[in-house]
């Protein structure tokens, strides 16, 4: 691969055109003969800044999960750290991996160029994120498994999807950080253990958010349109805006120790699942598409809640 010198400039005339100077050496000896393929290479296929990678992925989905891989050794290269932080950008298309794309180094964010979902993993296998202070926005696995790391407090996901089991929907994983319009299938944003991190407009199957621990953190504007998640076997003792679920969630079997306003769920949520459960938490505006609320006890208050009646529900 030829690599043009920064103080060459350039007349293009046609390929077929015989260009050296007959009977002059000299001349020859002085002249370096360029194509358009060698401009590319010089310029190295993109873009690129002092804290930034750029990925083109104008070749095959292959070729595009080899460049995404280079960029991030790129990236690793540049001695990222807490006040310089590096950036991947990969444009939108199809990232074709074999083996994981794992992210593993502290500060080295991957975003996608549009914002959109659309660095989309379509091969056989996914994105592990290790590191714990990464930015990650706008990256699909279809429907298998966006793997993270535990406790990651640190982690940012933004704009991401997942099928089952995905942010930190595997055995072992307690899911701690910041997750924006993220979307995952069953089992996902903390599967058997603690969800404690922030979740806003976050959408998931069933058994999810804290299903078999705690659903400690704060959950914004999060659904799912099965039931069994925000601490279905546990605890749901966080913060919860306007969030629906459906049958036995908000700590079906559990303790309901958090605040819950604006929030929608069906039959036998809320701490009402059976003689292990209990509602010591605060519900306002709270709703029951099916069933009663539980009797509230310690601390416990209802306000203006409405049950699968339609009656209003006042405790405490």
């Amino acid at each position: 691969m030829a690599i043009i010198p920064l103080n060459q400039k350039f007349h293009t005339i046609e390929n077929s055109v015989v260009t050296k100077e007959r009977g002059s050496a000299l001349v020859n000896a002085q002249k370096n003969i360029y194509t358009m393929q060698d401009i590319i290479d010089t310029a190295g296929g993109g873009l690129g800044g002092t804290q930034y990678v750029f990925v083109a992925a104008d070749g095959t989905d292959v070729q595009n999960a080899t460049e995404l891989t280079a960029a991030y050794v790129t990236a690793q290269g540049m001695s990222p750290s807490a006040t310089k932080r590096i950036t991947i950008i990969a444009a939108p298309g199809n990232y074709n991996f074999s083996a994981e794309f794992v992210m593993s180094t502290q500060y080295i964010d991957l975003v996608s160029l549009d914002g959109n979902k659309s660095i989309v993993f379509n091969g056989s296998a996914t994105i592990r994120v290790n590191a714990n202070d990464v930015f990650v926005k706008g990256v699909d696995v279809l429907t298998k498994q966006f793997k993270i790391g535990n406790n990651l407090n640190l982690l940012k996901v933004e704009n991401c999807k997942g099928g089952n089991n995905s942010f930190g929907g595997q055995n072992g994983v307690a899911v701690s950080g910041t997750f924006t319009n993220c979307i995952g299938g069953e089992n996902s944003f903390g599967w058997l253990d603690s969800a404690s991190g922030t979740f806003t407009n976050c959408i998931a199957g069933q058994a999810s958010f804290g299903y078999a621990a705690n659903a400690s953190g704060i959950f914004t504007n999060c659904s799912s349109a099965e039931g069994d998640i925000f601490g279905y076997f546990g605890t749901a003792s966080g913060t919860f805006n306007n969030c629906t679920a459906g049958t036995f969630s908000f700590a079906n079997s559990g303790l309901a120790s958090g605040v819950f306003t604006n929030c929608v769920g069906d039959l036998q949520s809320f701490g009402n699942g059976g003689p292990t459960s209990s509602l010591t938490g605060s519900l306002y505006y709270c709703r029951l598409i099916q069933g009663n609320f539980a009797s509230v006890s310690g601390s416990g208050v209802t306000r203006l809640c409405i049950d699968g009646n339609n009656v209003i529900n006042n405790q405490g």
